[in-house]
């Protein structure tokens, strides 16, 4: 039996089929929003006139993709069998607490995390439109500065893995990330981004959230990504 729960979210093709034996739950997402054009500055110009004209310019990233919500937990003795879930035993869950994760594999091996040591500049190769970035990884996050943390059975130790740190309202280092590798760090589809939930957080635009994430994401080839969420009740 599988120690994990599945929640998974697959962008722009709609939910798929999961492997038997893990649960999988329904998934809602919400409306895409992102930075936009923005109030536009303009100067008066006038013919045999110079003017020196300085710019602030704050553009939108177009190699990251965020994601928050909440999670609705629960915990069961069962099995999967041919796609009908059988249960001996159910519980609510009144502390929240666990680990959501976000991958381009669906099928990841966790058995495998404990063990794969990838960096920022691994990642930065495994995702080449971030390798020479302004906002690749090597920018955005640090090296062997992840708290410790549980990943079923398996142990990833403290300041063995990168992280990746995303504000709230008021706190640039609210959400803490961790980047794990189940055993290829050169192909994307084995990395796993990894944050623990928070069952009072509050998310970059101070509405209630359990999670906040940022992936890999292309925008410049014009097309989506599938992006598998994991999550474990802990």
């Amino acid at each position: 039996m599988k120690w994990w729960m599945l929640l998974v979210l697959m962008l722009a093709i709609g939910a798929g089929q999961i492997s038997a034996g893990v649960v999988g739950a329904n998934v809602t997402a919400g409306t895409p929003v992102t930075l936009g054009s923005g109030a536009v500055g303009s100067v008066e110009a006038w013919g045999g006139n110079i003017t020196a004209v300085n710019l602030s310019i704050s553009s939108t990233t177009m190699h990251w993709q965020a994601f928050y919500g909440n999670v609705t937990a629960g915990l069961r003795l069962a099995s999967n069998q041919s796609g009908t879930m059988y249960t001996v035993k159910s519980w609510t869950v009144d502390n929240l607490r666990g680990v959501v994760f976000a991958s381009r594999g669906n099928n990841v091996d966790f058995s495998a995390v404990a063990s794969a040591d990838p960096t920022l500049d691994s990642l930065d190769t495994a995702f080449p439109f971030l390798a020479s970035a302004n906002d690749r990884a090597n920018n955005t996050g640090a090296d062997n500065a992840n708290p410790a943390m549980q990943v079923g059975p398996y142990t990833i130790s403290a300041n063995t893995r990168p992280i990746i740190q995303t504000s709230n309202s008021s706190n640039p280092l609210a959400w803490t990330q961790v980047i794990l590798n189940d055993g290829d760090q050169n192909v994307a589809t084995h990395y796993l981004f990894a944050v623990p939930i928070n069952a009072t957080g509050v998310a970059y635009d101070n509405s209630p959230a359990n999670y906040q994430i940022i992936v890999p994401a292309n925008a410049s080839v014009g097309t989506s990504v599938t992006y598998y969420f994991y999550g474990e009740i802990q």
